[in-house]
Formats: structure tokens, sequence, C-alpha cells
């Protein structure tokens, strides 16, 4: 079937089908060997329906969705377990046609009642964002192979999106089972690998399905190029690095300039047995930031907001990293969707009826332009929090609301962040601010962060192009209330609307505009303190593996890697 069309998805275009191969992946890639992994993430699941819980990341290898996402164009998406599909010109209903060959692994055909019973999981266990972006969404399967899902809420290409990407369940496995529990039972897939060894946070084996059903589809040419995947679990990253130096696994992608500067050197390196791999990047990028917590006062005041950010040093850490991070700016990098100079006519219609909550700087520039120099900043942040009411009594701030020293509290799950936040920790010191750096275990610092119990915390923005479903998740009022998902409590409805026209873009244009407003409302509005920017994806590898030359996409060692022949090494 590698030859055949396949069926083709485009918010902006009409359906139609395609030749369905990637251009970033490699379809003569020799397909044999072990890729051994490793992970500081622990699961306490199997099951990908139900939150709380973690399965293994690299679990949903064994299952297929229905579409799967081109990375390398915008909103582009070919069917996989969807051999058809029918959507409304509005996005009122979406209806997938399944394809008759799509097997479980044990044989049995993968229906529309598998799929029904997916999404309705989900609504009832699933993460939040999940359960509410389902609870409009009516599910009928009118046969074996045809299931429709219509759509009473606000009408988007994204819940088509949802459907069509997260990987599908089987009923008859689960109907054993109660799906709300959690379980550590190897679930039932249909994808190119199986589990086939699962010990609880020491090991995962994945091993590839011989009698794979879709092996022969155009998606699939060029991916899934290893017959066996191990996942080794450590309990923390030095062990990890550890292992890779010491040649135990394969291949780790590093998200730390500190950690990628020096924690790799020694004999491995320098004996080109493991080499250090950078790949530009032609997506947003990571945008490291610390998110500001607005349910508490007094971070509901811009003026106390913008100070934190102007007492952080970006180009102190700058030149601490070596130059391995770049600047922050745009919520959206150097994509398209960025703002950048003056607002365009579009993005002035956009933003004419909240003119009162934008200062006219907001249209002329798309963020505040703040003094380079230390001392001015400092200068500037001591402004704004004598303006807030802050007073400075003996070198210290007082909090206005409660009349005691004013404390920031910082809470975290990864300890390496509280040494490296100690020199923005002086500087709020130098400003009168006591800053409380609080690192717990992951279990203990997840559920603080998921129940707001902090003024500051980490959040590494990587926004999805084309934008619109995890500015939704993050920064719409909906996620504001107490078991909101966003982690800086935003209630702005100037951004809600930019985030609501993202969801609804008609054209790239319109996408394009309502990006563009929400980047200059977010940056002016001060909602996170921005450290630094990553432009590029790290990897710290075994010589012997290779990987495409297919752009500057985000490519997953398991999907699209493979091991060179002896003979090339």
């Amino acid at each position: 079937m590698a030859s055949a069309d396949v069926v083709r998805f485009s918010p902006f275009d009409d359906v139609d089908t395609a030749k369905g191969t990637l251009s970033y992946t490699n379809a003569s890639a020799p397909s044999s060997g072990t890729l051994r992994l490793g992970s500081t993430v622990n699961f306490d699941s199997t099951n990908l329906m139900r939150f709380p819980g973690r399965a293994p990341h690299e679990m949903r290898h064994s299952f297929d969705t229905l579409l799967v996402p081109v990375r390398d164009q915008t909103a582009v998406f070919y069917g996989l377990l969807a051999k058809d599909l029918d959507i409304a010109a509005d996005f009122s209903s979406v209806r997938f046609h399944l394809d008759p060959a799509a097997r479980w692994h044990d044989g049995q055909a993968v229906t529309a009642e598998d799929v029904a019973f997916t999404f309705e999981s989900l609504r009832a266990h699933g993460l939040p964002r999940y359960r509410n972006a389902l609870r409009n969404i009516d599910i009928e399967v009118e046969d074996a192979r045809t299931i429709t899902f219509k759509n009473r809420g606000a009408r988007s290409w994204r819940y088509v999106e949802l459907l069509g990407t997260f990987p599908i369940q089987s009923k008859a496995f689960w109907s054993a089972r109660a799906v709300g529990d959690i379980t550590l039972d190897i679930p039932l897939g249909s994808g190119p690998y199986r589990v086939s060894e699962l010990s609880f946070n020491k090991e995962m084996v994945l091993e590839r399905v011989e009698d794979y059903w879709a092996a022969d589809h155009s998606v699939n040419q060029g991916r899934w190029n290893f017959d066996e995947i191990v996942v080794s679990y450590f309990f923390d990253e030095t062990a990890l690095i550890e292992a890779l130096k010491s040649g135990r696994l394969d291949v780790r992608r590093e998200f730390s300039a500190a950690a990628w500067d020096g924690r790799y050197d020694g004999d491995a390196l320098s004996s080109n047995r493991i080499v250090k791999t950078t790949l530009p990047r032609a997506d947003a990028g990571a945008l490291h930031t610390l998110v500001i917590n607005q349910r508490r006062q007094p971070f509901d005041d811009i003026r106390v907001r913008e100070a934190l950010g102007l007492l952080f040093d970006t180009q102190w850490y700058l030149d601490l990293f070596g130059g391995a991070y770049d600047a922050p700016g745009s919520f959206y990098g150097d994509t398209p969707f960025a703002a950048i100079g003056p607002a365009s006519a579009a993005e002035r219609a956009l933003l004419a009826q909240f003119a009162e909550q934008l200062p006219q700087d907001a249209i002329d520039s798309p963020a505040p332009q703040w003094p380079e120099q230390r001392r001015q900043r400092m200068r500037r942040a001591n402004a704004l929090l004598d303006e807030a009411g802050f007073e400075l009594r003996g070198g210290v701030r007082i909090n206005p609301i409660t009349g005691d020293p004013w404390t920031v509290e910082f809470v975290t799950a990864h300890r390496a962040s509280v040494e490296r936040l100690e020199p923005y920790r002086k500087a709020l010191e130098q400003a009168g601010i006591q800053l409380d750096l609080r690192a717990y275990d992951y279990v203990s610092g997840r559920r603080l962060i998921l129940d707001h119990e902090y003024d500051l915390t980490l959040l590494t923005w990587q926004a999805s192009i084309p934008p619109g479903v995890q500015e939704t998740w993050f920064w719409h009022s909906d996620q504001a209330g107490p078991h909101g998902y966003g982690l800086g409590g935003l209630d702005n409805p100037a951004v809600d609307y930019m985030i609501d026209r993202m969801q609804v873009a008609k054209d790239l244009e319109d996408l394009q505009a309502a990006a563009r407003a929400f980047d200059r409302l977010m940056r002016w509005g001060h909602y996170v303190v921005p450290m630094w920017h990553n432009a590029n994806l790290w990897y710290v590898n075994g010589s012997d593996l290779r990987i495409p030359a297919g752009g500057q996409v985000e490519i997953d060692p398991i999907v699209h890697w493979w091991r060179a022949p002896a003979t090339d090494n």
C-alpha cells in the first residue's frame, strides 16, 4: 500500500487525497537492532485515559491514531486508522470512516465502537483539557467502521485535530477492567510496537509487531526503524547520564545548557563513541519562563508583575550558558505567528474593542522596551513597586495587603532549578523582596502546582504550530478557576478573544492576525518572567545513529532515526 494515496485533511483546504509520504523520513533506512533510552519520569499506570495517573510516554507507540500530523506543513494531517473523513464546512460535525484493514494485535478489527469508547472514557476520566474539549461533543456510531462526532460547542477544526491524534484504545480489553482505576496491565494495542515486558519504574520493552497491519502504509515509510525499544528508568539525571556515557543507553535529549556544556565530557565523547547533535528548529522553540500566579494578590497588579520581570538579569544567564540560549522574545519564536513591529491593520481591527486595556505603545511595538543596563532596570522596578504601594523599610519591602515583609514563593518539582535561580533570589533581595525557593519531590511538587499553591513556578512554553490549542489550556479564562490547568490564572477578555479567534480562523491570514495580537497582549501584560529561549534541539547519542535530513521539524528517535550498518560506522 506504500504507493496508495491516503486521505489528507487541512482546515484551510478541501479534504482530498495525497501520496502520504513524509519528507522528513528516510524510506530507505535499514530496520534492525535495539534502541536503548532512559527516563527519570516514573509511571504509575498503563492507562492513557485516566487522570490523575501517568503512563509511560513511549507506550503510545503501541497504539495507532485516526490521523497523523505532517510536521513540516501547517495544519496538515494524513489518515492512518481513518481511511476517509467527511467534515462539515462549519466544523459542526466530522465523520471518520475506518480502514477495514486496521487490526488490533490480537487480529481483531479496530471498530467505531473502540473509537467511541476511547473518547467517552476520556470525557469521563481524562485530563481536564480533554474533559473540557469533549463536553459538548455528541458521539454516534453508525456502523462498525463509521463514527460521527457532532459539536454543540465552539466550532473549530481543533476538535478534529484532538480526535485525530489521540491513541485509540480497545473497548474489548478495557471491558474487563475499570477505566477509572489505575492498572499496570499491558493494554492491547494496534500500533507498530507492543509492550513485551514491563517492570514497574525499572524497565519497559517494546518489540516490533511483525504482522503490523499498517507496516506498508504510506505514512509509515521510513518510520519505526528499530526491532526493539528498551526504556530504562532512573532515579535522577546523574545516573541516566552516566548510563549513556558508559554505553548502556543510545540517546538522550538534553534540555539544560549547563548539562549540555559539561556533563557529557569524558572518554565516550572524546573517543567519538557518543556525539553531541544540535538540530536547528523551524518551529517556535522553547521559551523558558517563570509563570506568575495571578490568583494570588498582589500578582494581579501589572506593576508588580513587570517589576519581577525587570529584576531578572537575562543577559547574565545568557553569558553563563555561553551562547547556548537566546534572549527571550515572542511567544512564537521566529515563526510567522510572532508579532513584529507596529500592529498590522488586521491586528488593529482585533484589538480595537480592547483599546482601553492596552497602552498605545502596544500598537506601535510588540513588547515593552526595557533598559539594557541592570542598574537602570533595578531603578525602574523599584519605581513600579513604590507606585504599587510596597513601602521600603530598612531595605525590606512591606506587602501593603498584609503589612508584613513581602515574600514571594517559588515552587518546583525540579531541584536543580533552585540552584539556578539563586542569582534571581539575590536580585530580588536587593530590591527588598524575599524569594523563598522550594523544591519538592515530583509527586508532592506536582500536586502543589496543580493546586496552584505557589506565586511563581516554571513554565517552558513550546507553542504548537499552528497555534491555538495550548493557548486554550494555559491562558484562557476557562482554565483560571481553582481546578483549572492555567498556571497563571489569567482571566483577560482580550486574551480570551484572541484565543477564540485562533480556534475559528478560516485561513492562515486570520490565524496569523489573531496569534500576533495574542502575542502582543501576553508580552505587554507581563504574565510571565521571561528567562531565555532555546531555538535548537540538543541530543547526545551514539555515533552509529542516523537522523533523516528532512528539514528542521522536531523528530522522535523512536519514530524517525535508525542505526547505521556496521560497515558505515
